[in-house]
């Protein structure tokens, strides 16, 4: 079979357009409430108990009925005989009766008959009595049942990104395990035979994988689990039956690596072979040599090899797909900055340049796509748009911070 070329570019919105009408449904699963950080609930939680489901004192000092303490000042203090004590946890059989008081821990449990808490420097302790030198009013430092949640109440809604102040209120009622939206598995690897695993002997015209480091790194930010599928030799056999391995365990599959026209790339043939080939070639800069292919309920990805064309794509084509698919948004910074220099672009091609920051200034860093240097020293990155030729020295321009 003839190898597919790039014919037409497709813009980098139609790709993602192509993509998006692609993506699976991957449905839901519940996990422990420990593995919920970051996931994204499918519906509803609501709270089966009053929080706190006991009324409670909210300092130190003693339990009281408020009226007991009714008149009383620094220089007219009144007395009141201390009949327990009780500490988080525990109950007391006792009741505050007229002329009476409990010694409670903020937290503890309030005794039946008090209504208020009396705070320990309002107070001066005498064997089994107390002088009282302040008023109290009835519920003051006293903590209702349901005050925080009550029982029937919706906590948090359909499509909620869970952050740990989420699961802590999750915990508060009890919950164990939350039905969350499912995350895709992605299978990734690199392919080249001139690659190889960071550590082992480097010989001559050998290269270490960057590629697997960047991409799965980046991914990690979604939580998805990931195959990491390891290097693939460049040839027909080798690709395709690691793509199909890769199609058994995971819903997304990201190459690396043999997406181009050369004679070793063997990437795009295997995708049309394994799957539908939607597109390969898209009109952006870096990353031109992008392939997609749909295998069943499945996608395909064909990046570039050079590690600033692979991790670019991983910008602006793999995360916004993902954030659809997780229902997560990643966060993003920006700022202004005006550019340094003029930056000639190419009409009907996106181009997504790498900047360094410096007192209000965007330095282009133009090291090659061939160079990881070119973002690993870069504070962010600007986007030209298709339509614009020429960006002009001292241009005030948005950039989006890594």
């Amino acid at each position: 079979m003839s190898k597919p070329g790039f014919g037409k570019l497709m813009s980098l919105t139609e790709a993602l357009e192509t993509a998006k009408a692609c993506l699976p449904e991957l449905g839901t699963e519940k996990i422990a409430l420990s593995e919920a950080r970051g996931r994204v609930l499918t519906g509803p939680v609501t709270s089966e108990i009053d929080v706190p489901h006991f009324a409670k004192a909210a300092m130190d000092g003693y339990a009281v009925r408020a009226q007991d303490t009714f008149g009383a000042g620094e220089t007219s203090p009144l007395k009141l005989r201390i009949i327990d004590s009780v500490t988080p946890g525990v109950i007391t059989e006792k009741a505050a009766g007229p002329g009476e008081c409990i010694e409670i821990a903020t937290g503890s449990p309030m005794p039946d008959g008090a209504d208020a808490t009396l705070m320990v420097e309002n107070t001066e302790r005498q064997g089994d009595e107390i002088l009282v030198y302040k008023t109290v009013a009835p519920g003051e430092n006293y903590i209702k049942i349901g005050s925080d949640i009550s029982a029937g109440t919706n906590l948090f809604a359909a499509e909620l990104e869970l952050a740990p102040r989420h699961l802590g209120a999750l915990a508060a009622v009890g919950v164990t395990e939350v039905e969350v939206k499912r995350n895709p598995t992605i299978a990734l690897m690199s392919t080249g035979n001139e690659i190889l695993p960071p550590g082992s002997p480097l010989a001559p015209g050998k290269i270490y994988d960057i590629n697997t480091t960047t991409l799965g790194e980046s991914l990690m930010q979604f939580g998805c689990p990931i195959k990491y599928m390891g290097m693939v030799k460049d040839t027909a056999d080798e690709v395709k039956s690691a793509i199909s391995g890769a199609l058994e365990e995971a819903d997304i599959v990201v190459l690396s690596g043999g997406s181009s026209l050369g004679k070793g790339d063997m990437v795009p043939q295997m995708l049309g072979e394994l799957g539908n080939l939607l597109f390969h070639g898209i009109a952006v800069k870096p990353g031109k040599p992008t392939a997609m292919a749909v295998s069943g309920k499945k996608l395909i990805f064909g990046l570039p090899g050079y590690p600033t064309s692979a991790l670019s794509n991983y910008y602006i084509l793999l995360e916004p797909l993902l954030e659809i698919l997780c229902g997560k948004k990643v966060p993003r910074h920006f700022v202004s900055a005006i550019i340094d220099r003029k930056v000639l672009s190419s009409i009907g091609r996106y181009q997504f340049l790498p900047v360094r920051l410096s007192d209000g200034r965007a330095i282009p860093v133009m090291k090659g796509s061939s160079s990881i240097t070119t973002l690993a020293t870069a504070d962010g990155f600007i986007e030209i748009e298709e339509n614009v030729e020429v960006v002009e020295k001292g241009a005030e321009l948005t950039v989006r911070l890594f």
